[in-house]
């Protein structure tokens, strides 16, 4: 699978030891069913430091390109302390091909919001062993914001001799991610839905000098699930 430049500056900037492998599936897979409003938030563990970030995917908008809707997914990574790292790319299919990607914004804490330039994503072709996908069978998962029982699809992905396990619920959109546990961390889905505050574009917001305590307040209105369950 192609790399996405946007995954590996999430990876960067949010100081995390996640595998890019991983973190690019779940960040650039197809969108589910993509629809203005949806949003959902998880919860990462850093395996290697046990840090915790949280983190906010919605879709905020849409627009014509080229004869095809294309929607604006907006990734939002939020430390447990610091100032928040937003993403919001424009998307026709898959972010994993950059024909797929029309336009990325980026903010970074209280700096301007920068216009990722699209020949960032177009890198030299490298051989990379497949990610082999194979379904495990159908499973229940308690999402504790709602006290809600999802019907999930568990897969394991494995690329040469690294294992990951995938949980996939086409409800839980824009991703339809549930839950997903490799070497390197764990990323958990604490709540999904649509409207509201949580689906609106937080790239354009003004950072307040409380905003610390802002977002642990919005945060924490996601009850969350102990990571080691299944």
């Amino acid at each position: 699978m192609r790399r996405c430049f946007l995954i590996i500056l999430v990876v960067l900037l949010a100081g995390t030891a996640w595998s890019q492998n991983v973190f690019s599936d779940v960040m650039s897979g197809k969108l589910i069913n993509p629809e203005v409003g949806v949003f959902a938030w998880y919860e990462l563990k850093d395996a290697s430091t046990g840090r915790n970030l949280f983190m906010r995917q919605a879709i905020v908008g849409k627009k014509e390109v080229k004869g095809k809707t294309g929607f604006y997914l907006e990734t939002e990574v939020i430390p447990e302390v610091g100032f928040p790292i937003i993403y919001r790319m424009l998307l026709t299919g898959p972010a994993s091909d950059p024909a797929n990607v029309h336009e990325i914004m980026m903010k970074n804490g209280s700096q301007p919001v920068e216009r990722v330039p699209l020949d960032a994503l177009k890198e030299e072709e490298t051989e990379e062993k497949p990610v082999l996908r194979e379904s495990l069978g159908k499973e229940t998962m308690t999402i504790a914001a709602d006290n809600l029982e999802l019907e999930v699809e568990h897969f394991t992905l494995t690329q040469g001799d690294n294992i990951s396990e995938v949980w996939l619920n086409n409800d839980a959109r824009p991703m339809g991610i549930v839950k997903l546990v490799s070497v390197d961390g764990e990323l958990l889905l604490t709540r999904f839905g649509k409207g509201g505050a949580d689906a609106e574009s937080a790239i354009d917001r003004k950072l307040k000098e409380q905003e610390r305590d802002d977002v642990k307040v919005k945060v924490s209105h996601g009850p969350t699930q102990n990571f080691s369950g299944k």
